[in-house]
């Protein structure tokens, strides 16, 4: 039986895809002088931002760059961040059928919590596990464990719903049942290759899972 639902944020709950590759496009036109690759940095949603950027910006200060990344969002998340349809009637629902709601995500603490706050769903969440909580990061188990340990729960009774390979590989090697959204570019092409048996439509279609 199903108690315990662990979600991804970015691309899962909130649409921040807008955000990400406008900072993206911000910092490759300031330092590479062109427009990023949007497929290529769709692939990296999932990735702790701290590996893309020493990555794909290996010959410049890493402190510089998220510096100017960061810069770039100031002041436009409320413009260019909204929660996917049926994201927080499902969370409600889920609250009030006492499942244990937790987030997974690569995101910085304190970034995941003012956006939750931002959307009034701060108070749903039993535990939320960010990037600066683990020291190994998605697909590693690592994130999915210590979230299903602080919640007294157990990998056999939980789902992790996320968007990204890394979402899908965390929970598989968590021995945690994946559940896909369906609504990101490569979501068919996920599901095909890791065998997913639940993809959603939308995120009220995880209350028929329940």
């Amino acid at each position: 039986m199903i108690d315990t639902v662990i979600f991804d944020f970015d691309g899962t709950l909130a649409d921040t895809n807008k955000l990400i590759l406008n900072s993206f496009n911000h910092i490759y036109n300031k330092y590479h002088d062109c427009n990023c690759d949007e497929d290529y940095v769709l692939r990296t949603f999932g990735e702790p931002l701290v590996l893309t950027l020493k990555r794909d910006f290996s010959g410049y200060k890493y402190e510089d760059v998220l510096g100017s990344y960061r810069e770039y969002q100031i002041g436009r998340f409320d413009k260019e961040v909204t929660l996917y349809d049926t994201v927080s009637e499902t969370i409600k629902y889920l609250h009030n059928k006492n499942i244990k709601i937790g987030i997974a995500t690569s995101r910085l603490s304190s970034s995941t919590l003012n956006a939750l706050k931002n959307f009034d769903l701060d108070q749903y969440f039993q535990v939320i596990i960010s990037a600066d909580d683990v020291v190994k990061h998605k697909p590693d188990k690592e994130p999915l464990i210590k979230a299903i340990q602080e919640l007294n729960s157990n990998p056999e009774n939980t789902l992790y719903v996320g968007d990204s390979k890394f979402d899908m590989e965390c929970a598989i090697n968590a021995e945690v049942t994946p559940v896909l959204v369906g609504w990101q570019k490569h979501s068919d092409e996920l599901a095909q290759k890791y065998n997913i048996k639940h993809v959603l439509n939308k995120m009220w279609d995880l209350t028929q899972i329940i």
